[in-house]
């Protein structure tokens, strides 16, 4: 007898029968004077196809030739029946999956079987396939046909098995009558029991089998519980009986039921239960925790009915909810905000409590990250915030968690608001070079990245798209305004959705308010939303592009008086893509917003630009380009540029017609005596200009001059209308050598620049476009062909994923080499000028990731800095292992340069890699004063103004300051010398005034000096006169000398 404990019956359960002498049971059975037979049947004239005699067993699927002939009915016509010929020896059921299908309705029916009248026995294996606890059910029949209909006699009745493995089933069979007889097995597993039924080795033999005890078990009772209050780890406990067996009939008794709490811990066991009666348990212990677990069975005898279960539940002091309702609110004066949200009730997130009286709530930076602490924490349910010290507007919203102990609810985020002093007429933004000019908000509703495109762009970006060699090819787009910026949105799915949200900028005093852009398309909706003050968001505008198209810049222009009496506005564009389809995608540009009061009068500078930084000498080029905001012709417009305050140069515009452009360009020669810094100023002037502030653009232009020294003794000596100048020639320290360490900070350097620093190059021998190694927002040359950067996380804006990525090893910049993508780097860093003499260069390196490891070679020239110099590789560098790869931390690398060495490099060469880092470069550069530094005469200057066309070789100079007309009065004037080097000019003299004044025939004369003075007629000093005629000055008197 094959065993058979291994399976439960919804309507029977099958036992073992117990056997020996000492023991006794009652027999429920039946007996064979009355044993079940099948009805009598006639049994065919002729066998039929594919019979097979008594005994035999079919093993099923591969190997089982006879399966071939089983039927297969699929009775409920799903996706799902009998798999009988081509799994792997056996037959196989899977459970449903159709969403219509709860249950299997399929059968497997045998080949017809000739059996003739005796007692027979049926037997089978089942097994079942599933993760976690499957179980199957199948029945047995047989009958004379192989259909549904057919099947007629019940030998197995629906069982519930439950064993993986493969388990032996035996059943008795009478038959009456000769026949051909078939066996059909019958799948009724549900969805919810999840296994596969498994069939094999069915089979037909004669004989008897001892038929299995029937017991019908309790179903499940019921089982619920109350938690106690505060937190308590005890429970109240509440079974109730089952009132029917498994099969559904109604329960007769119940022996006992166990009841069982903290995993089996504590067990609790009631005799003699009446079917429905309800138990109560008070005061049950529990786990602080999830782990805790209850379960209930109802005995019938020795039999376990179905258990009810209950596990994971939460007890004790547990995990806050979230605060609801987050709100922040702005004050009517724009300075503070109160945020306020509503509390978390007694029940915690896992059902169990939450001491309400004792939260403490944390409030987070909502565009802070992950590490930042918490901005502030209270007991309270709102905190107010003061901003009386903020500058300008700023965009704040906050997120609220809850804390109960060391428990943590999930955070709440509040809504954006707008605070600070709204900003003052005129509110612009034309995303100049492609930048945004001021601070937005991207509306939170904004749909996914996955359905849209959309940033600022540069006038190079859609030019770079299109071949210029291409006669055919469409103009690009630019921006509206001339500044080399507009934005770009490109919806890629229908009803993608984007907004731009403003700060508030102050109308309250404005006669006209109105709010304008410039925008082009010819499909998708641009709505315009605005509020006054506080207040919420609405719609003012709708612009459909589909029913008013534009293939050219084209001005929204909205007034905003209705707002006016709110003091402040805010504004929103928000566009969406109303009119995609599967054939077309509408992008939408914009440029030029701005808030403003309307006026007949108004121009504006939209760029200017001026180089920082000069040497004395050196010639500025400047340009500007004006816009007509105004609604009239500006008459007379014309631009000026002044240097430090004075009127330098003036261009004439004209009349410009309005929402017209204008340009205008300068050149200025710095001065040789030019301060350290100049204040370099381009003003747009009409008359009735309303906002001149938008009018000029100031630019500080930083002078550098060599460090060559300047005259020494400067004097200014008077006689008349003539002034005696003399002077003392400067003294150099000449060939002097410094040992500097370079740490890529200078003043002098510009960040990001990609054609090297002071006086250090650059050379791409590759000309490979490069990676983006840190996704940075604000990096000019991203991805475009490059040798070394000067690179500055900060002013790149590196994402805060990549930052300490992007460490340099001191200050805030290192020179990078970017590696070509996919390609042989061959990237050059070469120094400043060496002072040729031998010595031993240091500097820090190290790779972005080990992963991908850079290498490099250095060499050097003893003639010049071009690329093709440096034939002479160095080739002992300490610190670099000799697969030459450098490690991704900072590490030091040194190496020693002969003497008449003038220049080194460092040369990027690794494969396909992504970044080598280069900082803090210590050696020996060229002295800053030649060798052979010589004068080659002075300049000299009278209040500013240089008076010598070429540089005079004398240390004198005379000068008459005084026209012939001059009239009487007093004068002063104020003299500089400048040395002109055979290297360029150097520095400026200490200042010598002079000061005169002229009274009829008679001339007062202030000499600075009371020590006696000699001048030729030339005006030359002289240290001692000879023969001829000579002028003496002595204690501020000047007299003519002949001497013979």
């Amino acid at each position: 007898m094959a065993v058979l404990s291994s399976i439960t019956m919804p309507a029977v359960e099958r036992s073992a029968r117990p056997t020996g002498k000492n023991i006794r049971q009652f027999n429920a059975a039946g007996h064979a004077s009355t044993q079940r037979r099948a009805p009598l049947l006639r049994m065919p004239a002729e066998a039929p196809a594919n019979a097979v005699e008594v005994p035999f067993t079919h093993i099923l699927g591969k190997g089982c030739p006879e399966a071939a002939n089983y039927t297969e009915i699929n009775s409920n016509g799903d996706n799902r029946k009998w798999i009988y010929t081509t799994s792997n020896g056996y037959a196989a059921l899977m459970v449903p999956n159709d969403p219509n299908v709860d249950a299997n309705d399929d059968w497997l029916i045998t080949v017809p079987v000739h059996i003739k009248p005796g007692n027979y026995v049926l037997s089978f294996e089942v097994g079942i396939m599933g993760s976690g606890t499957p179980n199957v059910e199948l029945a047995a029949k047989m009958g004379t046909a192989p259909t549904v209909a057919g099947m007629t006699v019940e030998i197995a009745p629906r069982t519930v098995y439950k064993e993986k493995d493969f388990v032996k089933q035996e059943f008795n069979v009478a038959v009456g009558e000769e026949n051909y007889y078939y066996f059909g097995f019958h799948g009724t597993t549900k969805k919810d029991q999840k296994g596969t039924i498994k069939l094999r080795n069915v089979g037909v033999r004669e004989g008897s089998v001892t038929p299995p005890v029937v017991v019908d078990p309790p179903a499940a009772g019921t089982l619920t519980w109350t938690l106690a209050p505060k937190g308590e780890l005890k429970a109240t406990v509440v079974y109730t009986a089952p009132t029917k067996t498994r099969s559904g009939a109604d329960l007769a008794e119940i022996t006992k039921v166990e009841i069982t709490s903290r995993w089996g811990v504590d067990k609790f066991t009631y005799d003699n239960v009446k079917p429905g009666q309800v138990i109560t348990l008070e005061n049950v212990e529990m786990y602080a925790g999830i782990n805790n677990r209850f379960t209930g069975v109802a005995y019938v005898g020795d039999k376990a009915g179905d258990m009810v279960e209950h596990k994971s539940i939460f007890c004790g002091p547990d995990t806050p909810l979230a605060p609801g309702d987050v709100r922040l609110n702005v004050s009517d004066d724009y300075k503070k905000a109160t945020l306020s949200w509503t509390a978390p009730g007694e029940v915690g997130e896992n059902g169990g409590y939450v001491d309400t009286d004792n939260l403490t709530y944390y409030i987070f930076d909502a565009f802070g990250n992950y590490y930042d602490p918490a901005v502030a924490t209270t007991g309270e349910t709102s905190y107010e915030f003061d901003y009386s010290d903020l500058t300008g507007q700023d965009f704040f919203a906050y997120q609220v968690t809850a804390g109960f102990g060391e428990r943590y609810s999930l955070d709440t985020s509040s809504n954006i608001a707008t605070v600070g002093q709204p900003g003052a007429l005129p509110f612009t933004e034309s995303f100049t070079d492609g930048r945004y000019d001021g601070l937005w908000l991207i509306d939170p509703a904004t749909t996914g990245s996955s359905t849209q495109m959309y940033g600022t762009v540069d006038d190079d970006y859609f030019a770079s798209l299109i071949d210029p060699d291409d006669p055919d090819a469409p103009t690009p787009l630019t921006s509206h305004d001339g500044d080399n910026g507009f934005y770009y949105w490109l919806p890629v799915e229908k009803d993608a959705m984007f907004g731009l949200v403003s700060l508030r900028a102050d109308i309250s005093q404005a006669s006209e308010p109105v709010l304008e852009f410039w925008y082009q398309g010819q499909g998708s909706t641009i709505d315009v939303l605005a509020a006054g003050g506080t207040k919420a968001l609405a719609v003012i505008k709708t612009i459909d592009l589909q029913a008013a198209p534009t293939t050219r810049w084209t001005q929204a222009r909205i007034p905003l008086d209705a707002l006016k009496a709110d003091g402040a506005v805010q504004f929103e564009l928000r566009l969406t893509a109303t009119h995609n389809d599967d054939d077309h995608t509408w992008s939408v540009p914009f440029d030029n917003i701005r808030v403003r009061d309307l006026a007949a009068c108004e121009l504006r500078i939209v760029s200017a630009s001026c180089p920082e930084l000069s040497v004395p000498g050196d010639k500025l080029s400047m340009k500007a380009h004006i816009e007509n905001l105004g609604t009239e012709t500006a008459g007379s417009a014309k631009v000026q540029l002044k240097v430090n305050g004075n009127i330098i140069e003036t261009v004439e515009l004209g009349d410009l017609p309005a929402n017209a452009f204008g340009d205008a360009a300068f050149e200025y020669t710095v001065p040789l005596d030019a301060p350290d810094r100049l204040t370099v100023a381009i003003e747009a002037v009409t008359d009735g200009e309303a906002t001149p502030a938008d009018n000029i653009a100031v630019f500080d232009v930083t002078v550098r001059r060599k460090p060559f020294a300047a005259p020494t003794g400067l004097t200014a000596t008077a006689d008349g209308r003539n002034v005696a100048l003399a002077w003392d020639e400067p003294v150099n320290e000449l060939g002097k050598t410094t040992v500097v360490t370079d740490d890529f900070e200078s003043e002098d350097y510009t960040p990001m620049s990609i054609s090297g620093a002071g006086e250090w190059t650059v050379y791409d021998g590759d000309g490979l476009r490069t990676y983006n190694v840190f996704r940075e927002y604000n990096n000019p040359y991203q991805t475009a062909p490059m040798a070394f950067q000067l690179f500055n996380r900060e002013i790149a804006e590196v994402p805060e994923s990549y930052y300490l990525d992007a460490e340099p090893y001191s200050g805030d910049s290192f020179m990078m080499g970017v590696s070509g993508a996919e390609g042989q780097n061959d990237n050059w860093l070469i120094s400043p000028a060496l002072s040729a003499k031998a010595q031993t260069v240091k500097f820090m390196a190290k790779s972005f990731t080990v992963a991908w490891p850079e290498t490099f070679r250095v060499f050097y020239s003893t003639t010049g800095n071009r690329h093709e110099d440096f034939v002479n590789e160095v080739t002992a560098v300490n610190g670099l292992p000799e697969n030459r790869e450098v490690p991704e931390d900072w590490t030091e690398f040194s190496f020693t340069l002969p003497e008449g060495a003038t220049y080194f490099a460092i040369n990027h060469d690794s494969y396909d890699t992504l970044a080598l880092f280069v900082d803090d470069v210590t050696y020996e550069p060229a002295p800053e004063i030649p060798a052979d530094l010589a004068i080659e005469g002075y300049h000299i200057f009278r209040d500013g103004v240089q008076l010598t066309d070429k540089p005079v070789a004398a240390l004198s100079f005379i000068d008459s300051p005084l026209a012939d007309d001059a009239p009487d009065g007093s004068y002063s004037f104020s003299y500089t010398v400048v040395p002109v080097y055979n290297y360029g000019p150097g520095a400026v003299s200490e200042a010598a005034t002079v000061s005169l004044t002229l009274a009829g025939l008679s001339e007062n004369i202030s000499i600075p000096t009371a020590a006696p003075a000699y001048y030729d007629l030339m005006g030359r000093r002289i240290s001692k006169p000879e023969s001829g005629i000579f002028i003496s000055i002595t204690d501020g008197k000047a007299e003519k000398v002949v001497v013979d």
